[in-house]
């Protein structure tokens, strides 16, 4: 039933998301962002201060209307155009993080992982879409892309939808390391190895990542950060 029914709801959201776009003109900030192509935006657009976490970092400042509409469009419309402007410029820093790297060891990129509730309300997963176009960019294989690395063990309501204190209390024990990956013959006897990139597309209080990051530490990856395309 489940597998019969998907494409079809795809489809009507697919249609539904046109119906939209036809009623009400795609935000200005969004049609100037989205033609800025991915070079373009990595240069233009405004970095991101500080995170609010030790563990990660972002790239840029969620608080342009540009970079919010970015977002809007890959984890809402799931824009090809604004998927391949965030894995530009994440890619550009995890190639960064490659040349810094001591001898023997490799990057490691893993998606922020979504519950299957999320999943089938949406129909995808917005950081799964940014890893596929960092991968399309790699292609001297320098970095390790492992879809499946992490899971999310623990479905939540909207974090967007809480003040500071709300999200807090909600991110407890989300998430663990799947030993059943598809990659887990090549870490997971030497997890030291990897310096896990887990990306993200948001970074608002740093709850989420924080938890996702300690997990993967508590199974071995202790050199294990997050990095996102805004905040």
């Amino acid at each position: 039933m489940y597998t019969v029914a998907m494409p079809m709801i795809r489809i009507a959201r697919a249609f539904f998301n046109g119906l939209l776009d036809a009623l009400f003109p795609i935000h200005p900030a969004e049609l100037e962002v989205l033609g800025m192509g991915e070079a373009g935006a990595f240069k233009a657009l405004p970095r991101a201060a500080r995170a609010p976490i030790p563990e990660a970092c972002s790239v840029f400042s969620y608080k342009d209307a540009r970079v919010k509409r970015l977002i809007w469009s890959i984890k809402y419309k799931r824009s090809k155009a604004g998927s391949a402007i965030a894995g530009y410029a994440l890619y550009r820093m995890a190639r960064s993080f490659v040349a810094a790297m001591p001898e023997g060891m490799r990057v490691m990129i893993v998606p922020m992982p979504i519950s299957r509730a999320r999943r089938r309300e949406r129909g995808f997963n917005q950081c799964e879409l940014i890893l596929d176009e960092m991968e399309k960019l790699d292609a001297d294989k320098r970095l390790v892309f492992a879809r499946d690395l992490l899971l999310r063990i623990r479905h939540t309501s909207r974090q967007t939808m809480k003040d500071r204190k709300g999200r807090l209390k909600s991110i407890r024990e989300m998430f663990a390391v799947n030993g059943k990956s598809a990659r887990s013959e090549e870490w997971s006897d030497r997890p030291l190895e990897y310096f896990v990139v887990l990306i993200d597309d948001v970074v608002t209080t740093g709850s989420t990542m924080r938890d996702a990051v300690g997990a993967l530490r508590r199974a071995g990856f202790k050199n294990a950060y997050g990095l996102s395309v805004a905040h």
